[in-house]
């Protein structure tokens, strides 16, 4: 039996939130219609005047007229997802912690367990509403959008699931980075130095790849997650490097991967290029993040005039299968640890040899800096062909050949 005097105390209250307090009672039914029935049984009881305690949703103590707002709030919602191409969708909601108080102190009245949340009931029914008036789909796990309705202010806050796109490029122009580069004297806010433009080098290879994703789609920024990078002033030929780009708040999510590689191919003929194309689930990130392998360079190397070839083919054979300890290099000691890395070098060949300059061809492990391992960087590489060779030694041009993804490791952790 139910304690009509405390229940009396609470009123008045909608059909709505009586039926919610015995929200998991039955199957099939609404919380209006549990309501009712509810109704029905209390009418058998003598002495009772619950009927007199129901008023209209906008009246009501318990969800301070919240159920009687459903309707509005489903239009505000359809109105911020009008900007957007969405497939599928999920309802939030936020509720006054008094209403939300005040619903639990009424619900235990007739048995905790029995209730439903206020925030349950919105979250269904903004939703059913949603997708009768929109056809989107609703979605618990990945949606392309979430919607969360304050029912405080009456106000909606949108999280869109970003869009991952990813593909190889090839890069060929060598005075462009891989990744947008913010000027060091505004910070990317754009001064003399610059031109305005916030960036220390006009283009990379993110802002020519992504400048045609972000016409189409209407996002909002981009990221570029790239399986390491090169130097600016490297080539990155072959099969290309894994990347994948990021597409924030996309407006619209149905791409034509084909054609956006075709115009950004012909656009940037000679400085980049983008195969493979094809959409991938945000998890797709870590995984390129961790996933190291081998490489094969191509690296053009001046050398002493009075260097033989057989000099440089022998020191060469000694650093093939030869694990060198490299220390931090000092062209980038002032932004990463000063540590000493062993790597293997997997072989080391003469390719070509004129009088002061030698074309070699290296393969070696992930994280091997090439630069260092042919000048020696004052020692900090040890062996290094200069070291072997007894005889300074430089890389004028750097080209990476191969990402070895065929014998890829993955990174404990």
């Amino acid at each position: 039996m139910f304690d009509f005097k405390k229940i009396e105390s609470f009123g008045p209250f909608c059909i709505s939130c009586l039926g919610r307090a015995v929200g998991r009672v039955g199957f099939g039914l609404d919380n209006r219609e549990r309501g009712l029935e509810m109704l029905n049984q209390f009418e058998l009881q003598e002495d009772t005047v619950l009927e007199d305690l129901i008023c209209a949703e906008s009246g009501c103590r318990i969800c301070d007229g919240l159920i009687g707002d459903i309707e509005n709030f489903i239009e505000m919602v359809l109105e911020d997802f009008s900007k957007f191409s969405l497939s599928t969708f999920k309802i939030g909601t936020i509720v006054d912690n008094e209403i939300l108080e005040k619903e639990i102190e009424f619900q235990s009245v007739f048995g905790e367990e029995l209730g439903e949340s206020i925030k349950s009931q919105l979250n269904r029914e903004i939703g059913i509403g949603v997708y009768n008036k929109s056809g989107i789909d609703a979605l618990l796990d990945s949606p392309d959008a979430v919607a969360i309705v304050d029912t405080r202010y009456d106000t909606v806050e949108l999280e869109i699931r970003s869009l991952f796109i990813e593909g190889n490029y090839n890069k060929f122009d060598r005075t462009i980075p891989q990744t947008r580069w913010p000027c060091s004297s505004c910070k990317g806010v754009g001064c003399r130095k610059c031109n305005n433009t916030g960036q220390l080098y006009p283009d990379s290879v993110q802002s020519l790849i992504a400048e045609k994703f972000l016409e189409i789609s209407l996002s909002d920024e981009d990221l570029f997650h790239g399986m390491g990078r090169e130097d600016i002033d490297a080539a990155m030929l072959g099969a290309g490097r894994p990347f994948v780009l990021e597409l924030r708040r996309p407006k619209r999510r149905e791409l034509d991967l084909v054609n956006i590689a075709e115009d950004a191919n012909s656009s940037h003929k000679d400085r980049i290029k983008i195969t493979n194309l094809k959409i991938v689930p945000r998890s797709r990130v870590a995984q390129l993040k961790n996933t190291v392998c081998e490489k094969t360079y191509r690296v053009d190397v001046s050398v002493s005039r009075e260097l033989s070839i057989e000099s440089l083919k022998k020191g060469a054979q000694r650093l093939s299968n030869a694990v060198v300890e490299q220390r931090t290099p000092t062209r980038v000691s002032h932004r990463r640890a000063d540590l000493v890395r062993p790597r293997l070098i997997n072989y080391m060949t003469v390719k070509s040899f004129v009088k002061g300059m030698v074309e070699l061809e290296i393969r070696a492990q992930h994280g091997t800096y090439i630069r260092e391992l042919v000048s020696g960087d004052g020692g900090r590489t040890d062996p290094s062909l200069s070291l072997l060779v007894d005889s300074p030694c430089k890389v004028e041009v750097l080209d990476v050949l191969n990402l070895h993804l065929d014998n890829s490791e993955k990174k404990n952790g």
